[in-house]
């Protein structure tokens, strides 16, 4: 029980007790029969406190061992509230735990002996109880007993287990060292993942990492939500109101209420519009010249968009990509304007009225009559323009043939262009009606502002995958340019300037992976960009992301590791074999006759205590498994293993919005203050 035996033995009657009784009763017969004892007053009095201190000692020792039995039956009950929850400049609160340690495991495989067996189990009138308790349920004159032996409270002697199911010896082992459990804030650009099951604390460790983002003031969070949690939202919602931060809030779930985003509207080279879709599109064996010719015919597009002074969006690559002759008889015209002859007009206007339409040559049949004359006026009075060159080159294809070989992307742009979405992928900016703000993540960033991304995935898989996947792409495109430049010279002193601190929760991140997302997680750290990842297992980007890999080239770049209870063996062990094997003591009893006929009685019995020693893995994959919901493993500093319980919520200091979502969203419309605006939004 102390450091001072070999092993320390903690389920077993608690002997102390009996001590600690005696020394009691001794130092109270003490002092009130000193006389008697013959005495003397002070000699009583020493010898009572004497006992007194003896029976406190052993006292404590008892408490030990019954609070330790205690908590392996139940973990206590951990709450707080979002206003409790401690918010640092230097590190990141993440639960109560302790760092496990050899003694931790030792401690584990003692309870799972069968002989511990008896201090696991609950009291047979509990049991007892348990039982009734189903039959009592349909008994009227036993129910309101069954109602209060089910009612889990304090003052309930028989109340039932914790809803939280799983084994409540992994914390147990370690309850009397429990701590508040936090990382440093410097190992965040490493990034995070944490791995669970649906349903199992996933989703209120994100609230609790949030609270403390918003409310540490100093940043730009980004929260990615797939499913686009309410009770999420909700919190992000009151705790950016009671920071005073600008909130922003994109949902596909509710365009008429969600702010705009033009995925491919911010860049810092013209090819990045053309690499960000064409990377959603497959790019194995015979379909990567496919997307080849996707790429080449979306940055004529875009670089012809750009010409224009345009803004590049999905919308409009869609259009031309399907029809680009009007884009070039818009270019053409806007060249001619600049740069061609007075008389440009009227030439072109004599040469497209000597056009024959049945005689045209094969290739140029089925295209626009304008275009073609255009084209052959070009020919004849330009030397050489680059986005003329690619427009024409993409003029001369034959109509079929274009279509043929650009069909791979039109799919993806259906998927972000229909219907009432397309009005927030693809916004507007000249609609003077459209009130809605639009989001930018420079400007974002700049303004330290809080920006929730509803991807309502659960309605439409597709448009949330490929959006989720367009954010990531604009995300690491802007992280390049603020590793070169920062995110603004001007006020923040250029590439020399401190990178900004920009938080991103991604809520089944597996939902947001496309092809630039390792580059994202490998590379962004220099310039702020903190990931903190959310998975139910990590089978999840294996399967995403094609092969273990890939997967395990993301893994290398994770600097922290979360796993609560996960039923996949496969990602258990992905945990687990990263920690050490450790050595473990047990008592082996041995005993035994040996037959002597020389001595007396004819045998000598012989019985031993044994101490072996053997290796075994710090945690196993049962453990994980075994985890009860809000409780967690975290590998921190790389190395330290820590156990942690993540507090639940308690929600007295929250004030009452809408159940339902659109009516939260209507109602944050309505009240919205910050810098930018529901109300009015001016795009730069």
């Amino acid at each position: 029980m102390t450091d001072r035996y070999e092993i320390e033995v903690l389920l077993r009657p608690p002997v102390e007790l009996s001590s600690s009784i005696v020394a009691f009763c001794l130092a109270v017969t003490v002092w009130l029969a000193a006389e008697p004892l013959m005495m003397t007053p002070v000699v009583a009095l020493t010898g009572s406190g004497l006992l007194i201190g003896i029976g406190l000692w052993r006292g404590h020792q008892a408490w030990r061992v019954i609070q330790y039995q205690r908590h392996l039956k139940r973990s206590p009950r951990y709450v707080m509230s979002s206003s409790q929850v401690p918010v640092s400049q230097s590190v990141l609160f993440l639960g109560r735990g302790f760092r496990w340690s050899q003694t931790h495991t030792e401690r584990l495989y003692a309870a799972r002996d069968k002989r511990a067996e008896r201090y696991l189990q609950p009291g047979v009138i509990k049991q007892w109880v348990r039982r009734k308790e189903i039959d009592w349920e349909n008994t009227p004159s036993l129910q309101n007993i069954a109602r209060w032996t089910a009612k889990d409270s304090p003052l309930n002697p028989l109340r039932p287990p914790p809803i939280t199911g799983g084994d409540a010896v992994i914390h147990g082992v370690g309850i009397g060292g429990e701590t508040n459990v936090t990382m440093p804030l410097s190992d965040r650009v490493g990034h995070m993942v944490v791995i669970a099951r649906t349903r199992h604390g996933k989703t209120r460790l994100a609230e609790v990492l949030t609270t403390q983002d918003i409310r540490r003031g100093n940043n730009c969070v980004i929260v990615l939500d797939p499913k686009g949690d309410a009770d999420y939202l909700k919190r992000i919602y009151m705790e950016s109101t009671k920071a005073g931060r600008e909130l922003m809030i994109f949902h596909l779930g509710y365009p008429e209420l969600s702010a705009r985003y033009n995925a491919i509207g911010s860049f810092s080279r013209i090819t990045e519009v053309a690499t960000r879709i064409a990377s959603q599109l497959p790019g194995d064996g015979d379909a990567s010249a496919f997307k080849e010719f996707a790429w080449q015919f979306v940055n004529v597009i875009a670089v012809a968009l750009v010409a224009l002074g345009e803004r590049p969006d999905f919308l409009k690559i869609r259009r031309y990509i399907t029809d680009i002759d009007p884009l070039l008889i818009r270019y053409g015209e806007y060249w001619l304007k600049e740069n061609g002859p007075a008389d440009w007009r009227t030439e072109l206007d004599t040469l497209r009225e000597s056009i024959n339409v049945k005689s045209l040559p094969r290739m140029e049949q089925g295209k626009d009559p304008d275009a073609i004359a255009l084209v052959r006026y070009l020919k004849a009075h330009v030397e050489f323009d680059q986005v003329l060159e690619g427009l024409i080159s993409a003029f001369r294809y034959d109509r079929e043939y274009f279509q043929k070989i650009t069909v791979a992307v039109k799919p993806f742009l259906e998927k972000l262009t229909t219907g009432d979405i397309a009005s927030i992928l693809a916004p507007n900016l000249a609609n003077v009606d459209d009130q809605r703000p639009v989001l930018e993540w420079a400007q974002a960033i700049r303004s330290n502002a809080v920006v929730y991304v509803g991807l309502d995935a659960l309605t439409d898989p597709e448009v949330s995958s490929a959006v989720g996947a367009s954010m990531f792409s604009d995300l690491t495109s802007l992280a390049g340019h603020i590793y070169k430049h920062g995110i603004d010279p001007k006020e923040h002193g250029g590439s020399n300037a401190r990178p900004p601190s920009i938080v991103i929760h991604g809520d089944e991140f597996s939902d947001l992976i496309g092809p630039q997302f390792k580059t994202l997680i490998n590379k962004s750290g220099g310039a702020g960009y903190q990931l903190n990842l959310y998975t139910q297992t990590w089978s999840d980007p294996i399967a995403e992301l094609g092969s273990e890999a890939k997967a395990g080239q993301l893994a290398g770049n994770i600097g922290t590791v979360l796993i609560m209870g996960v039923k996949e063996i496969a990602t258990c062990e992905m945990f687990t074999k990263q920690l050490p094997e450790v050595s473990v003591s047990e008592i082996m009893a041995v005993s035994g006759v040996t037959d002597n006929l020389d001595t007396v009685g004819g045998f000598t019995s012989n019985n031993q205590d044994r101490i072996s020693i053997s290796r075994v893995p710090m945690i196993s994959p049962a453990d994980i498994v075994a985890l009860p919901k809000g409780q967690a493993f975290v590998l921190l500093r790389g190395s330290e293993l820590w156990k942690i319980r993540i507090p639940m919520p308690s929600k007295v200091d929250d004030q009452e919005l809408p159940d339902n979502l659109g009516d939260m969203l209507r109602h944050m419309r309505s009240s919205y203050t910050s810098v930018v605006d529901w109300q009015s939004y001016h795009g730069r």
